[in-house]
């Protein structure tokens, strides 16, 4: 029977474990639960075939006179008898009539992979597990948040209380232990799921204790880094920093594969509103070839860069869905003000390059071109008081308000001279790069530098 040829081949690898320094990518062969693999499924077709009669006693039973790891291991007994009970009940057409089974065998395993003894021999079978199960667990709750009222995200929250579990446990780890190389995938898996059930501040846990580890991030594989890199990029962004928010999403495109398409956009999507917000103007050959970042980014560049306020909240406004979702939206219409005026005033200095001096007036009327009157403003964003800046026409001490917070904040170099009505700029350096003005005053000191080792 497939049930005895199983447990046969279990019982095998148990008894060889000593001598077999193979035994993890065997049981992870045995103890599959990806059906998109052929071998999987044809396993799981079989004994349920051969399972269909028998109980929860019977199974456990069967399995305890194994004496798998001649019985010094319990929770992994426990293990394989969720994964008979996977074998028996699952519906192949239903993940909804089915998810529970793989949660339990996921909640098991994870109690295995803990033993101090033993554990390490299910790394290769923890890590496919959860390979496969997160996005099924993703959809489920997807359609189970729409159809049942209540608590969102159920599944997904208790599979972050237990990769919590598997995080702690394997960041005590003392010494050499295969399980170690699974810390950044998992720290990876619960990060993604606090972005998706809306709690992204629960990752600042996850990432200070990933900065106390006596780890190399050269260690992992490659996309786990560009992974973790992206995930601390978006994290930055939603605390709003953005120097170190560009410098993980900088990171995680310059390394992520060429090939992988999917993952270059993902990251574009908030490396190029952070590089805006950063000082540094995205690359237009990169965005040319996205039609979805040419689309929604091409025009907030341009305007941007010719100081054009009006123009800037205006393409806002027409495609605030996309930038909503993307939760930038409130971010790009309050950071992006004061650059595009420290634009719009170089702008001016060019047009007479060899004076220093920009006075109040010319300045009164490049702002009223770039924000527009009040009634354009209301004409164009009706009552959404986020992207009106004045409700007024601009007046000199809303000039000299604008100057000062540009000296202030080390975007323009000089002095007013009030009583003239005059800024007199820096003659070797009137207006700072912004990147690097912001680099030299917000970033770095986070206790990362392990990630360039």
């Amino acid at each position: 029977m497939a049930s005895q040829q199983f447990l046969g081949q279990i019982l095998q690898v148990s008894s060889s474990a000593a001598n077999n320094n193979d035994v993890s990518s065997q049981l992870a062969e045995l103890l599959s639960v990806d059906l998109s693999r052929s071998s999987t499924s044809a396993q799981v077709g079989a004994l349920q075939g051969a399972l269909s009669g028998a109980t929860d006693a019977q199974l456990l039973k069967t399995v305890e006179d194994q004496k798998l790891f001649d019985g010094d291991w319990p929770a992994f007994e426990s293990t394989v008898v969720s994964y008979l009970k996977y074998c028996r009940d699952l519906d192949p057409w239903s993940i909804l009539k089915s998810h529970d089974l793989i949660l339990t065998f996921f909640n098991d395993l994870a109690v295995a992979f803990m033993n101090t003894m033993h554990g390490n021999q299910l790394s290769t079978v923890m890590y496919n597990t959860v390979r496969y199960m997160m996005p099924l667990v993703k959809r489920v709750d997807v359609v189970l948040n729409a159809a049942v009222p209540g608590k969102k995200f159920k599944r997904l929250i208790f599979v972050s209380s237990v990769l919590s579990k598997l995080f702690n446990h394997v960041r005590a780890l003392k010494g050499r232990s295969s399980k170690k190389v699974l810390t950044l995938f998992i720290a990876n898996n619960l990060n993604k799921i606090y972005f998706i059930i809306d709690s992204p501040l629960l990752c600042q846990n996850i990432f200070a204790n990933m900065n106390l580890l006596d780890h190399k991030f050269s260690q992992y594989p490659k996309a786990q880094q560009v992974e973790y890199r992206y995930i601390l990029g978006r994290y930055y962004l939603i605390k709003n920093q953005i120097i170190n928010s560009f410098t993980h999403l900088n990171w995680a495109f310059t390394h992520a594969p060429r090939s992988e398409q999917k993952n270059i956009l993902k990251i574009l999507r908030y490396l190029i509103p952070v590089s805006l917000l950063a000082g540094r103007i995205p690359s237009k050959r990169v965005i040319t070839q996205y039609p979805e970042l040419h689309h929604h980014y091409t025009p907030l560049i341009i305007h941007m860069k010719t100081g054009n306020l009006f123009a800037f909240e205006q393409h806002l406004s027409q495609n605030q869905e996309y930038f909503k979702q993307k939760h930038i939206l409130i971010l790009l219409a309050q950071r992006s003000r004061i650059l595009i005026f420290r634009n719009l005033f170089l702008n001016v200095q060019r047009t007479h390059p060899t004076s220093n001096r920009l006075t109040f007036i010319e300045l009164q009327a490049a702002l009223r071109k770039s924000i527009r009157s009040p009634q354009e403003q209301q004409h164009a964003f009706n009552d959404q008081f986020l992207y009106q800046t004045l409700d007024e026409s601009v007046d000199i001490p809303f000039v000299e308000n604008v100057c000062s917070s540009l000296i202030e904040n080390y975007l323009m170099k000089g002095n007013l001279a009030t009583k003239n009505q005059l800024v007199v700029l820096s003659r070797s350096d009137g207006f700072p790069d912004v990147f690097s003005t912001y680099q030299r005053i917000y970033g770095g000191g986070n206790g990362e530098s392990w990630m360039d080792e």
